[in-house]
């Protein structure tokens, strides 16, 4: 009894340190994708609890949970992500573009993260099907 107390205060102390503690954009994602894997509407919900100002009950935020779901379908199987551009606006405002890479073709994600004093937060999250003005020469 006494080592499920202990471990129950381990949980209660530690978890919350876990799931906030990510400090950078690149934390919060990698935190994102983690849970992504094996959640995605989970995912979406950590995301936007980064921003305490941004209820994860939004008609907006279960919008984008439908859409990928219902997407996910004709897609296939999840094989990963990978960082394909990340932009800055200062120090405060970040963009970052995901390729999401599925069975049938990849999916565009656009995020973007603010930090308004010391800690960023999420400030929105896309999905795009244009891929066309990502593209580069490379010889």
């Amino acid at each position: 009894m006494k080592h499920l107390k202990i471990l129950l205060v381990f949980l209660l102390f530690y978890l919350p340190v876990k799931i906030f503690s990510q400090s950078t954009p690149e934390q919060i994602m990698e935190y994102f994708f983690t849970i992504y894997e094996e959640d995605t509407d989970k995912a979406i919900d950590y995301f936007f609890t980064t921003n305490t100002k941004i209820d994860t009950k939004l008609p907006g935020i279960q919008a984008i949970k439908d859409n990928l779901n219902a997407s996910r379908k004709l897609l296939g199987n999840y094989y990963g992500y990978d960082l394909a551009t990340k932009y800055y606006a200062g120090e405060v405002y970040a963009k970052y573009c995901y390729t999401l890479k599925y069975d049938r073709q990849p999916v565009k994600m656009v995020v973007f993260f603010y930090k308004p004093d010391k800690i960023w937060k999420a400030q929105s999250m896309n999905f795009v099907e244009d891929y066309e003005s990502d593209f580069k020469v490379v010889e």
